[in-house]
This record gives C-alpha cells, structure tokens and sequence, in this order.
C-alpha cells in the first residue's frame, strides 16, 4: 500500500516549504492565490517537515499553514484480492438533512457527553433533490445513507446479508427510486491500532470547547488518520455489511459522530463488478483479540 496525503496549504506561506510550481495553486493569477493543493508521500522527509513548519507558522503568525486535508492509500492488485475486509466511503453528501424535513430522532438514548447513539423513530423524510444523480449512494451532512433502486435490487439479487432498507418519503410521498440503507446489524468492535486525531499532526483528544474521545468509550475521536483495525469477531465469518461499535465525529448542530462502514470482499466483489457508483474503499485489518 502506498499512502499520500493531500494538503491544502495557505498560499501565503506555502514558499516555506514549496516551490512556486509544486502542486496546484487555486485562485486568480491576477488578483492572487489563495490555496497551494499539494499531494505527499507520508514515507517521504517531507512529511515531518510539515510538521514543523506547521507549528512554525502557527506560534509566529498566530495561523495555520495548512487547513483541509485528505489520505489517499493506493492498494495493488494482490492487496485487495487478499484483504478480508473493506471499510466503506461514501463520497457525495448533501442537505437539507433529514431532521430539517421532519424525520424525527430519540435524543433520550444517546450518550450525554458525545452525542453517540440517538435513535431514529420516524422513516427518512427528505427535500426531493438530485443528490443521487449519476451514482447510487450518497450521506445526509447528518449521516443518513440514500440508495438507488438500483443498488437495492443487485444487492438482494446476489443474496448480500446484513444491509435492511427503508422507506424514503419526499413530503408524503414514497420515493419509488431510493431507499434509506439503515445504519443497524452486525458491530465491529474498532481495534487500539486504529488512530484518532484532529488531523495528521494534531492527535488532541479535546480542546477548550470540546471532547473528541469520549471517557465513556463511545466516540474515539475527531477524525480517523490510519486505516481500520478490527477486532475478529464471529459475525464477520458470516455476514456482508457491518457498522463499527465506536464512533467517528462530533457533536455539533446537525452532524453527530458516524460509525464506520465495512464490507466483506463478497459484497466489494458486487459493488465493482455491477459497477455502483459513489463508493470509495480502503483496506481495514483484522486482528486478533
């Protein structure tokens, strides 16, 4: 596996560590740029450069040197014929969540410190919107997950096990052409060599305002950096799709810690060769308990 990170660096101090024509500057060449994209090998020196001149630019300038980033981790073909386990991205996320269209929530069973585990009591209402054009899942900003028809019908056609479907409803009308996949079934406890972080160099478990890890053990952090560790457990040698036990996130107006998706190399197998449009994969790791 090879693993990048994807950087957008403040273009005003970007000449501290990058060449004028490395990555790619967006913004106007007239009236100046503003981002430098720059993608790094994280085995590379350059990664812990990173490091210190973030920190440089931060206690001088009071700044940031870099703010969105993104790990891009590139597997050859023997890597995932050979993986045991995939965890699931999905790329295209939209609004108006669900809680804004009138699908209604249990707030009293979630966790008071971290948000995790509320309860959805009500089908998934949502704005009619073309959030699934050209692709066939895409997540609320609140973590909600629309399916195609399409998706729905090829994953029941070739027997796929642990994925239940819901009713999706536009006003009062049920949509024909998507389902909501629901967030429930088999759990995957998330293993200690799985890392957490705020990003790449910042593996803060909280800030003045806020609680990343949760003491109780419910959300384990901000942003997961590493790929997926998983405890082994019976029900990965018997079913297709599973959620992790723990959480990803935080609490904040709508958002709410998400669990982690993954899938058998069965259903990864489907999803590639029907080719369903919107998912992203990497790799994730079983080990032993």
């Amino acid at each position: 596996m090879k693993e990048f990170l994807e950087l957008r660096i403040n273009y005003n101090y970007a000449h501290l560590l990058f060449k004028e024509d490395e990555g790619v500057n967006l913004g106007s060449p007239l009236f100046g740029y503003s981002v430098k994209v720059v993608k790094i090998d994280t085995s590379s020196p350059i990664f812990e450069e990173i490091r210190r001149v973030n920190e440089y630019v931060r206690n001088k300038y009071d700044t940031f040197f870099f703010a969105g980033w993104n790990y891009i981790r590139q597997y050859t073909e023997t890597e995932l014929a050979d993986a045991k386990l995939f965890k699931i991205a999905i790329k295209k996320h939209f609004e108006p969540v669900g809680e804004d269209c009138g699908t209604e929530y249990d707030e009293s069973c979630a966790c008071k410190i971290c948000g995790s585990g509320r309860k959805q009591t009500s089908p998934l209402r949502l704005r009619k919107g073309r959030f699934l054009n050209k692709r066939d899942v895409a997540m609320t900003l609140g973590g909600e997950i629309v399916v195609s028809k399409k998706f729905v019908n090829v994953i029941v056609e070739n027997g796929i096990k642990g994925m239940t479907f819901g009713p999706v409803f536009f006003g009062e009308n049920r949509a024909e052409d998507c389902s909501q996949l629901m967030i429930e079934g088999q759990k995957l406890e998330l293993a200690e060599q799985t890392q957490f972080g705020v990003n790449p160099y910042d593996f803060s478990e909280k800030s003045e305002t806020e609680i990343f890890k949760c003491p109780q053990g419910d959300n384990l952090g901000l942003n997961i950096l590493s790929e997926a560790y998983v405890k082994d457990c019976p029900p990965l040698h018997t079913s297709d799709f599973f959620i992790s036990e723990q959480t990803v996130g935080l609490k904040t107006g709508y958002f709410r810690p998400e669990h982690l998706l993954f899938c058998s190399p069965c259903l990864y197998r489907v999803i590639k060769e029907n080719h369903l449009k919107g998912f992203n994969f990497e790799v994730a790791h079983i080990v032993n308990q």
